[in-house]
């Protein structure tokens, strides 16, 4: 399992604090298909897109803050996903842009986590 900030993502953080522009990255997507994240990748492996899911791939999310050694100091996007027909799930990542394409910022990948037609999966 691999967790990564994507070179994109760092032009993300280094735009927004800085205040020289970009867009928040409030978009979270789920995807299928085998590899490791890498700081390169722009995209997930195989993105689910409207086909048999409910509502489109990317979910519109809140960003919250959370504590892991001191307040505040931890990012948290989170969306949920509820699955059209059987699916299996192994990979994740936030997006500056509701459509496909836009700028990846987080890319996880996972074992994967089967769903049953009905089912939902937080990704957070």
């Amino acid at each position: 399992m691999a967790a990564i900030i994507s070179n994109a993502g760092r032009a993300i953080v280094t735009n927004l604090i800085t205040a020289l522009g970009g867009t928040a990255p409030n978009w979270v997507a789920i995807g299928s298909g085998a590899g490791t994240a890498g700081a390169t990748d722009t995209t997930l492996f195989t993105e689910y897109t409207t086909g048999t899911w409910t509502t489109y791939a990317r979910v519109v999310v809140t960003p919250t803050r959370a504590l892991t050694s001191v307040a505040n100091d931890t990012a948290k996007w989170s969306g949920t996903f509820t699955a059209g027909a059987a699916q299996t799930v192994t990979n994740a990542g936030t997006f500056d842009q509701l459509a496909s394409g836009g700028n990846m910022m987080l890319k996880s990948d996972f074992a994967g986590v089967v769903l049953g037609s009905g089912d939902s999966i937080v990704c957070s």
